[in-house]
């Protein structure tokens, strides 16, 4: 495996890591509380409860006068709402406070001055609304720009994933084309040993020594390569779960038998899935004619896996076969004493 695949992994091993960790929340805005927009209804009840809890206490612990020293208690509700909700939580209880403390006030005396009657009436609402606005808006700004980083944080973590997801198959692909360059390469080394060995004396050495020839470029286990002699085909080299097998014991097929065969394989490439004695994975290769009217001098019979790809077998089957049938035509014909 290459150094970019480990890195890679490792890189994976991390990602998996940060996403298992304990306390990762896939929505980070899930833990700012309520929205800035949260329903005004809840908002003023809960300023109506509040205001009416510090007045029953108000009036208990200090009756109808003023805490001396001290801000007006409906300061409480209001900067709470202001810093919780924002802008509009901050107005509802600053327009509630105003008007459970304006219902509060004892009645103008005849001897009050008017002036000094709305300063005392319209001071205090003056200042919450005033603080609501400043408050609460600072406050709904903070909430729309943690909103807005809530968003780009999940869009960049679904890109990550993303990311993540091609990255994983990208290694896959490294990693079987790693596995594809090796496997080309022990094919490549066990052919250019094969056409090393290969004897082309006549005929039938060329037939025989082209069969591990065969076997490293198709990959296939089982196969018998039959060499046209006179009006026959003679087994010359056969091959059973990669290994050789002795061809003394096998019978030389006439060439109606062979012929017979050829279209039968060559039916069921159009026709599959019968099953008769012919075999579903059996496959017939033809070394063609070396020239115009010339006869076919081979043909290989083979029994492929059910792990072998047809397509890339048939590929390479047709370049061996004409790579064979070009030897065989170089090559001179067996003596009548090396005939089988």
């Amino acid at each position: 495996m290459s150094t970019t695949s480990i890195k890679l992994e490792r890189l994976f091993a991390l990602r998996g890591a940060s996403e298992a960790a304990p306390g990762a929340e896939t929505n980070p805005g899930a833990r700012a509380g309520p929205g800035p927009f949260a329903g005004w209804r809840r908002q003023a009840l809960e300023t109506t409860a509040f205001l009416a809890v510090i007045a029953v206490g108000a009036h208990r612990l200090a009756g109808d006068a003023d805490l001396a020293g001290l801000p007006h208690p409906y300061w409480l509700p209001v900067l709470l709402a202001s810093c919780q909700y924002g802008v509009s939580g901050g107005m509802i209880a600053a327009v509630v406070a105003s008007g459970v403390y304006v219902l509060g006030l004892s009645p103008q005396s005849a001897a009050q001055d008017f002036y000094a009657y709305a300063r005392n009436v319209a001071v205090q609402p003056a200042m919450w609304l005033a603080t609501a606005l400043v408050l609460g808006g600072l406050r709904s700004l903070h909430l729309h720009q943690y909103a807005e980083l809530s968003e780009q944080f999940a869009l960049c973590r679904r890109r990550a994933a993303d990311i993540g997801d091609g990255l994983e198959q990208a290694v896959a692909e490294i990693n079987a084309l790693e596995r594809r360059i090796a496997e080309d390469a022990g094919s490549v080394a066990a052919m250019s040993r094969s056409l090393a060995q290969i004897d082309l004396s006549d005929r039938r050495a060329a037939a025989a020594s082209f069969g591990e020839l065969f076997r490293a470029g198709t990959g296939t286990a089982t196969f018998v390569l039959y060499l046209r002699v006179g009006g026959g085909y003679a087994p010359v080299c056969a091959v059973e779960r990669d290994a050789p097998c002795p061809t003394a014991a096998m019978a030389t097929l006439s060439e109606a038998d062979m012929e017979s065969m050829i279209a039968e394989g060559a039916r069921r490439g159009v026709v599959a899935g019968e099953g008769d004695a012919f075999g579903p994975r059996r496959r017939i290769v033809v070394a063609p004619p070396s020239g115009v009217g010339g006869e076919r001098l081979a043909a290989i019979v083979c029994d492929l896996q059910e792990s072998q790809d047809l397509r890339q077998f048939g590929r390479r089957a047709e370049d061996l076969a004409s790579a064979l049938a070009t030897l065989l035509a170089a090559c001179p014909n067996a003596t009548p004493g090396n005939r089988p």
